[in-house]
């Protein structure tokens, strides 16, 4: 397989958070533009395995890499030079207390702005454009999150990863603590996500009817490893 057939690749990874084994010598490979589910247990690391596909932690040993290109946490930028966007949802939103809703979306544009090539004026247009495409009001633009729900903080955190333009994307338990209301965004941004060839999307949840939804490849963390799961069988179990 050419490093062009690659989404994402896990080559003998390991990783250990504490006396906890996430990964053990995993090695697995997602191909561009498909979507995967990953399930298990609470507490097995489903949040710790997303972030190091996505270069937010690194591995203790092996290789992770993102559309063909490998993955270094500590250079950053290095992924957006070789063409390679992520965008991360965290489970809890991850939003800077201290920045607005509309700062925290324009951060990673801001961040990475020399290698976008953005403008200020464009980043600010692409952060407003973004927080009303998932119907955050215009008065809570400049509300910290302290100020703002649970829900509105979701769907500023859904913003901020929209307006990179990801073409690989990190979704943790993302409707978890939400009501429908704000479920229901977050579901239809996943799935034009799954529908967009141009985008990999990587989402951690156990949630029977969002798994349903995307109907996509699935697999559950366990023992240290991944393995493949089948969406009829677990459908099955869940109705017994």
């Amino acid at each position: 397989m050419s490093d062009t057939d690659v989404g994402l690749q896990l080559v003998d990874v390991s990783h250990c958070h504490g006396d906890r084994t996430i990964l053990s010598a995993e090695s697995f490979v997602l191909s561009p533009g498909s979507t995967l589910i990953v399930t298990g247990a609470n507490g097995v690391g489903k949040s710790t395995l997303l972030y190091l596909c996505a270069g937010l932690v690194p591995a203790d040993a092996g290789r992770v890499q993102l559309g063909g290109a490998s993955v270094d946490p500590s250079r950053p930028s290095d992924l957006i030079r070789q063409g390679v966007r992520c965008g991360f949802v965290f489970q809890q939103g991850g939003l800077l207390a201290n920045l607005s809703a509309l700062a925290n979306v324009a951060l990673g544009m801001r961040y990475h702005a020399d290698v976008f090539g953005l403008s200020e004026r464009s980043v600010e247009e692409r952060a407003r454009f973004c927080l009303g495409a998932v119907g955050v009001s215009r008065r809570d633009f400049h509300a910290l999150p302290g100020r703002l729900s649970f829900g509105i903080c979701k769907r500023v955190a859904l913003a901020r990863a929209m307006a990179v333009e990801p073409n690989i994307a990190f979704f943790d338990d993302p409707d978890a603590g939400l009501d429908r209301e704000n479920a229901s965004v977050v579901h239809d941004i996943l799935a034009s996500y799954r529908d967009d060839a141009s985008v990999t999307l990587v989402v951690a949840t156990n949630r029977l009817g969002l798994i349903e939804r995307l109907a996509s490849r699935m697999v559950e963390l366990r023992d240290g490893h991944l393995w493949e799961q089948d969406l009829a069988s677990r459908r099955s179990s869940a109705l017994v």
